[in-house]
Formats: C-alpha cells, sequence, structure tokens
C-alpha cells in the first residue's frame, strides 16, 4: 500500500529530526503524521483527531506559504488558533502541487535542512498515491452519477469518504454539450461518442488535483472540481470523443449537499451556450445575464444600488435606449452629472453599461422589479 509506504517514510524522517511531523493534501486533509512529540500543540491535535485541517488554521497557514515554494517556508505562531511556529515544506513533483510537509518548531539547522532532502521519497510517494488514487476512478464515478440522482444524500457521505477535502470544502460542476452548427442548440450523443468520452474522462483527468469525478449521459457529460478550473482540459478531452463544437457550462462553487443546484446551473449555462452565440463558449453560471433573470435563478442584480435616484436614472438610461441626451432632457440633468451617477452606478454594480447583455439583465430586473409591486 503506498500510504503505508508514506508512513514509514515519514516515521524515519521525523526520527532523524526529533520533530513532531505531519502530512496534509492540497485540499486539508490529513494524509499521514508521525509519532507526536512534547512540541505538539493544539493545532496539531486538532488535525489529527478530525483528520482534517479546520478552516480557520488552514487559511492562517496557507496566507504565509506559496504552493511553489521549493524550500521548507517559515509560518509564524498564532496562539488564537493554538497554533505554535512551524515550517512547511510544499510537495511537488513534475509540476504538480500534492500536499504540505510540517515541521513544528521556529528554527532549522543546516544538518535539519540536509535531512528534509529525504521529502523527495515523500513527494515520489504522493505522485504515485495520485494516479492511482485513494479510490477506483470507477467507483467514484458511480458515486457522482448517484449524486445528481434520488439517492443523492447517501452517495454524497460516500463520495465524501471516498474522496480527501470534499468533507469540508465545496465543489464546482461543469456541464459539456454537443452543440449543432451554428450554435443551433445542445444535440445529443452518438452511441460511439458516448462510449468514447464515457471512456476518456476520469483516465485521462484523474491525476490532476482539482478532479474529483466524471457522469456521462447521452445528453451530456458532469465534470465535478473540487475547485473551478480545468476547463481547458476538459474541453480537450470531450473535443476528441465528439464532432463538432462542444461547449461547457460552468457552475458556482457549491457545498457538497448542494450538488443538485451545481449541476442545474452547470447545464443550464451549457444548454444555453449552445442556444446563443453571443455566450461564451466556456459559459460561467454568473456570465448568463439576461438568462439567468427570465429562468428565475438570480439575487437582485440591482441590490448594490445604494439610493433610488440611482435607480431611477438608469431605468430611465435603459428605457431611452442609452440615449444619454434624452436621459439628460428627461431627468433635467447636465450630462456631466448623468456621466457621474453612470459611472457610479457601473462601479456599485461591477457591470459594463456599453455591453448589450448587460444592459438587457438590467433592464429586465428593473422590470422585474416593477412587475413584483403589482
Amino acid at each position: 500500500m503506498v500510504l503505508e509506504q508514506v508512513q514509514q517514510e515519514l516515521d524515519a524522517l521525523a526520527v532523524r529530526l526529533g520533530r513532531s511531523l505531519t502530512i496534509d493534501g492540497v485540499h486539508g486533509d490529513l494524509i499521514a503524521y508521525s509519532t507526536q512529540r512534547d512540541d505538539v500543540d493544539a493545532a496539531r491535535v486538532s488535525t489529527i483527531l478530525l483528520r482534517r485541517v479546520a478552516p480557520e488554521i488552514r487559511e492562517w497557514e496557507q496566507r504565509h506559504v506559496a504552493a511553489d515554494a521549493t524550500d521548507p517556508v517559515p509560518v509564524p505562531a498564532n496562539p488564537r488558533l493554538g497554533l505554535s511556529a512551524r515550517f512547511c515544506l510544499p510537495l511537488r513533483r513534475r509540476g504538480r502541487h500534492l500536499g504540505y510537509l510540517w515541521i513544528l518548531g521556529s528554527e532549522l539547522s543546516g544538518e535539519d535542512r540536509d535531512a528534509l532532502r529525504r521529502a523527495d521519497a515523500l513527494a515520489d510517494l504522493l505522485d504515485v498515491r495520485s494516479r492511482v488514487g485513494s479510490a477506483p476512478g470507477r467507483e467514484v464515478d458511480e458515486l457522482v452519477g448517484r449524486l445528481f440522482g434520488e439517492s443523492r444524500t447517501e452517495a454524497g457521505a460516500q463520495l465524501a469518504a471516498a474522496v480527501p477535502g470534499l468533507v469540508d470544502g465545496t465543489i464546482t460542476v461543469v456541464a459539456a454539450v454537443a452543440a449543432r452548427p451554428g450554435r443551433g442548440g445542445a444535440r445529443p450523443l452518438s452511441a460511439a461518442e458516448f462510449s468514447a468520452l464515457a471512456g476518456a474522462l476520469t483516465p485521462v483527468l484523474r491525476a490532476e488535483t482539482a478532479y474529483v469525478g466524471a457522469h456521462v449521459t447521452p445528453a451530456h457529460a458532469m465534470v465535478v472540481l473540487h475547485r473551478r478550473g480545468l476547463l481547458g482540459e476538459i474541453d480537450e478531452v470531450v473535443g476528441k470523443c465528439l464532432a463538432g463544437e462542444v461547449v461547457l457550462g460552468v457552475s458556482e462553487p457549491r457545498p457538497l449537499d448542494a450538488a443538485l443546484e451545481a449541476r442545474d446551473q452547470a447545464l443550464a449555462a451549457a444548454e444555453l451556450a449552445a442556444l446563443d452565440p453571443a455566450l461564451d463558449r466556456h459559459c460561467d453560471w454568473s456570465g448568463l445575464g439576461p438568462y439567468r433573470g427570465l429562468i428565475g435563478g438570480q439575487d437582485d442584480p440591482l441590490a448594490p444600488l445604494d439610493t433610488p435616484m440611482l435607480v431611477e436614472t438608469l431605468e430611465t438610461y435603459l428605457d431611452l435606449g442609452g440615449d444619454v441626451q434624452a436621459t439628460s432632457a428627461r431627468l433635467n440633468l447636465h450630462r456631466s452629472s448623468l456621466y457621474y451617477r453612470l459611472d457610479r452606478i457601473s462601479r456599485l454594480l461591477g457591470r459594463d453599461l456599453s455591453d448589450g447583455l448587460v444592459r438587457l439583465d438590467l433592464h429586465l430586473a428593473l422590470k422585474i422589479r416593477r412587475l413584483r409591486r403589482r
């Protein structure tokens, strides 16, 4: 077993250093720990008992450690978190970040640093572990499929147990669909496409740290990720299996127990991108603009506007087709004052008012507000 070899290497290194050591995964899961000595602190005890790093501890540690560091990095103590000073050595192989080796203490001697070269063996073993996986890829893919079905609660618990980092983390779902020529909507997969895609996603992508698993149906593929990313890689795999154009829809990050909501977001984004060439081929749920209002799937985009005056200004401007002269006359404003208000609106909303889809989204939201006051 790879984990047994990791444990043996870690124990040998701990003896040589005379320190308490742990290895955390990139998602905060505890991979292995040595015998803990007198230097152990409350944060370390908590991690061992919970088998994962508490979010507030992880945030403090990651604030001080760059994942691409090649030498031990000092992390200062934080008494509020029960965390004493320590060093972190990111473990990497073949350009991939595989985990963190943690060494308690505020100083490292030259001999200690020489001993840490033994961590190369740990990185090699973690590389093997990431490719072999803690659960077979087919098993995880089956759980991903069930996650979107009627037994999703049970499947979610089993998936969290099988995949490190899912207990406290969020997931992002990516939906891939085949688009008809000219973005004429999504089309079903042929039998050959379905077979090729079902057999390609996990074997190609499972070595990526962001990848969890995939579920393929005759209509689409769903990929579950620890975090947003891998769009280029997913696109490449899907593109090799399907004929014609491929579009991807991306959900917002959601907790594991909201996987169904994430799936619906991703699928809506993909299917709408397959219908509308104005949308990006890699389309985020957050980038659907007016479509989110039409399908009832967005919070009020006007909420950041802090005065009724700005709401009135925006609605008048949009009602008049973005005509500055007509808007100035309607509101009895000097043009410079109108431009100031429009700039403030744009900054508060974080939206570009020169974008046609943004204008449509905001105009629709304004009219929905009025409709709800009936």
